[in-house]
């Protein structure tokens, strides 16, 4: 009781702590984009309950890994009814869900939800963020792709700074991606990569970036160009042409 109303009290002054009577014992989160670059995330969890939860234990998390404000949010489930949600920060979105029939304790209960963005991904890189929510034994996160990806990598999300600008994603993504950490399982021509995430803990908050073709070139090339350099340069550039014009 003391530790309902302790998150109780939290969640009023805009806390949130992971509901912890549930287990996810394997999952997998799947980013389906289409032709328009549009995504669809489809999210299955092998759940199992050790206590009774009540109205605003359990919740989806939704968000774009850049910080962006999340388009018009379409949710669905087979086994979970909609109670209410919430964006405190762009870019995040807290969908709180109720079973359709009552989960029994110590036993497996399948949860699957879907959503659909409305916001296209037609960048150099694609990045989205997967929230766990609760403890986690092993999770799989995979993007489909209308064309190959030149490369993807995955990896954890750090606490500080809160807010990641769309800079530091690329730098850390890149630097992943040339030292060989956190590389996604490339498939089907390069239009699937797939990366699994072992012994999560409820609060760990994981990056996806892929880099569609020429991405990773692209992505080099604007880091370069939006530096203090990259930009004395071009400065320097602009003024000599236009004392030799």
């Amino acid at each position: 009781m003391l530790r309902r109303w302790l998150r109780t009290t939290l969640e009023r002054i805009g806390i949130h702590l992971p509901f912890p009577g549930v287990i996810c014992v394997e999952g997998t989160q799947t980013i389906a984009i289409d032709e328009e670059w549009r995504a669809s995330i489809t999210t299955r969890r092998r759940l199992v309950f050790t206590e009774p939860p009540a109205a605003g234990d359990l919740c989806d998390t939704y968000a774009l890994g850049l910080g962006r404000p999340i388009g018009s949010v379409f949710y669905t489930s087979p086994d979970a009814t909609e109670l209410a949600r919430e964006q405190r920060v762009p870019g995040r979105l807290r969908l709180y869900w109720w079973p359709r029939e009552s989960p029994a304790l110590y036993t497996l209960y399948d949860h699957e939800h879907a959503w659909r963005s409305t916001n296209p991904h037609d960048t150099p890189a694609l990045c989205f963020e997967h929230t766990c929510d609760m403890r986690t034994g092993v999770f799989s996160l995979e993007c489909v792709a209308p064309a190959p990806f030149d490369a993807a990598v995955v990896f954890k999300r750090p606490r500080w700074p809160r807010r990641l600008s769309e800079r530091a994603t690329i730098q850390r993504a890149l630097q992943r991606l040339h030292d060989g950490r956190a590389r996604a399982l490339m498939l089907d021509d390069g239009r699937r990569a797939m990366y699994e995430i072992r012994g999560a803990n409820a609060g760990d908050r994981y990056l996806f970036v892929g880099f569609r073709q020429c991405g990773v070139a692209d992505c080099e090339r604007w880091l370069a160009e939006s530096s203090l350099l990259g930009r004395a340069q071009h400065m320097l550039d602009t003024w000599a042409h236009a004392l030799r014009g």
